[in-house]
């Protein structure tokens, strides 16, 4: 990855604390009111992921992994299009907790697996493969990471070059790995990915213009490994 990759500044965003309260809270809700929690980058974005999916991968054949699954409303969409074979893992339980509350209620326990993993801290990626890999929005929390910033300083690989890595070790041959930021451009994913993919395809989203730049809020990109 090359130097002049955009860094942010560390955030609790990247941290696992944060995270875990997130999802106390939205556990209660769920509990109390019915209420699976916040649908991160909105509904659009998954409708987009969704429809990517089922234009680029053969229904009922292939495996597929969320990573970050939050709720695991993504999974549930994809559920929903007839897709079988779908795991989600998060490295916040009780993410997990709401994630396998709301598959159960609504009788997708079946088809959708979840589990406690952090993906940077164990070796879950080598003994885990699949066809394809979806992230909405975890590459961006990982590039918050507090680690992120000391481990260039040391001039190591901090959290984001190891996810990376990670996400091509989970992927079989001939696999697809899609992505969607709202902190990095589709440009910049590229540079970030290039170690181990080359690009596929992007989804498109509503641009906006000001000063002269257009631009979208969000952006997905889908990625083949390099072989």
């Amino acid at each position: 990855m090359g130097d002049d990759t955009q860094d942010f500044e560390a955030s609790k965003l990247g941290t696992k604390d944060y995270w875990d309260k997130v999802y106390d809270r939205e556990n209660n809700n769920f509990n109390e009111i019915g209420d699976i929690g916040e649908i991160w980058f909105g509904e659009d974005s998954v409708e987009k992921m969704t429809e990517w999916v089922t234009e680029n991968v053969t229904c009922g054949s292939s495996r597929i992994v969320d990573l970050g699954c939050g709720n695991g409303h993504l999974l549930l969409e994809l559920a929903g299009e007839g897709y079988q074979e779908l795991v989600g893992i998060d490295y916040s339980e009780p993410a997990i907790k709401l994630a396998k509350a709301v598959a159960k209620q609504r009788q997708l326990d079946n088809v959708i697996s979840y589990e406690t993993v952090d993906l940077l801290g164990s070796d879950w990626a080598l003994q885990n493969q699949f066809d394809v890999v979806l992230d909405k929005g975890t590459f961006d929390a990982i590039s918050l990471h507090p680690d992120q910033e000391k481990a260039k300083q040391e001039g190591r690989d901090g959290p984001r070059e190891r996810y990376v890595e990670a996400v091509r070790e989970l992927m079989n041959p001939g696999g697809l790995f899609l992505i969607t930021s709202c902190n990095w451009t589709q440009q910049e994913l590229m540079e970030s990915f290039q170690k181990y993919f080359r690009y596929h395809s992007h989804v498109k989203y509503p641009t906006f213009s000001f000063g002269g730049h257009t631009g979208s809020k969000i952006c997905t990109v889908a990625f083949e490994p390099l072989s």
